[in-house]
């Protein structure tokens, strides 16, 4: 066996700083399995393994070198202490960005008054291959359906409550603009692409989770911030907030818009992205008919929408 003076140089090499509770444990370990294997040391008469620690410099050296070797064994976790240590946020946006679809909920709240709040939940669905769909409840009823078809050059909007629907054509500069407002990769991409200030962790729709904030003045307004929240085990968003200030009935509103409870790379049937129009349902008027006859046909027109895209 090595001097005690050598044990204690591999310490100081190893650049480990031990904790009493890690090096009890490891010692603990050591000490069972040894008198496990020899039957030579009675549990009455052997000092505590605290104790030991505190008096013998050799305990404390291979204490601290067996934490070493459970480092760069990777035994942490066998011993109930190991845990990621953090997000790795440049893996946050690689990951969704090859994640082909997802699922996910949106909460609208926008001020109607100083005590007053529209609240619109909606169940949110974006795969590559086919486009978007948003389905919107007010009052705990459909209310609104929304789609978004780039690969066949198209948009609908069907007002439940209302029996009618509407059909858009997307020109060939919308369709090939890339991905949706609505998609939450769109919004990842907006908060990591500057400076942001870290929140720390929070349980999250019971997922530890860690925080981000930032302010992106040419995409929220002076006044608007954006939150994102990352599961620490997967690096995966849980749950991104919009704040800020949009126009809503002629005046600026607050506006809130939080996504949450992601799916991501879901399941679906391709039947989810076509649009379903009951016998009694009558076709609205394409606002934009007047601007066509009028040479102004390159213009299009998206249809409305209760998002975050509502600020522009």
């Amino acid at each position: 066996m090595r001097p005690a003076d050598d044990i204690e140089r591999l310490n100081n090499k190893a650049a480990v700083n031990t904790n009493p509770k890690m090096d009890e444990a490891v010692l603990n370990a050591v000490l069972a399995a040894h008198e496990k294997a020899t039957g030579e040391v009675s549990a009455a008469t052997r000092p505590s393994a605290r104790s030991i620690i505190m008096i013998s410099p050799i305990a404390k050296a291979i204490a601290a070198a067996a934490v070493v070797l459970i480092a760069v064994l990777g035994l942490s976790e066998f011993l109930g202490s190991g845990s990621k240590s953090g997000v790795a946020w440049a893996e946050v946006l690689a990951k969704t960005e090859q994640t082909p679809s997802v699922m996910f909920d949106m909460t609208a709240e926008i001020d109607q008054s100083q005590d007053k709040k529209l609240v619109m939940p909606s169940k949110n669905y974006v795969a590559d291959d086919y486009g978007t769909r948003s389905d919107m409840f007010l009052d705990g009823k459909l209310s609104l359906i929304r789609y978004r078809l780039p690969a066949k050059k198209e948009a609908w909007q069907i007002r439940v409550d209302q029996k009618k629907y509407w059909r858009f054509d997307l020109s060939d500069e919308e369709a090939a603009r890339g991905r949706d407002r609505d998609d939450p990769r769109t919004w990842l991409k907006m908060i990591l692409s500057g400076d942001y200030t870290t929140l720390g962790r929070d349980t999250i729709n019971g997922i530890v989770a860690e925080g981000i904030e930032c302010k992106r003045p040419e995409m929220v307004g002076e006044d608007g911030i954006m939150r994102l929240w990352v599961d620490v085990q997967t690096d995966l968003p849980v749950r991104i907030e919009v704040e800020m200030l949009g126009m809503e009935g002629g005046q600026m509103k607050q506006q809130k818009f939080v996504m949450e409870n992601f799916r991501w790379d879901f399941e679906f049937e391709p039947s989810l992205f076509e649009p379903n129009i009951p016998g009694d349902y009558t076709q609205g008027e394409d606002p934009r008919a007047g601007r066509s006859a009028q040479g102004s046909a390159g213009v299009k027109q998206t249809p409305p929408r209760t998002s975050p895209e509502q600020a522009r």
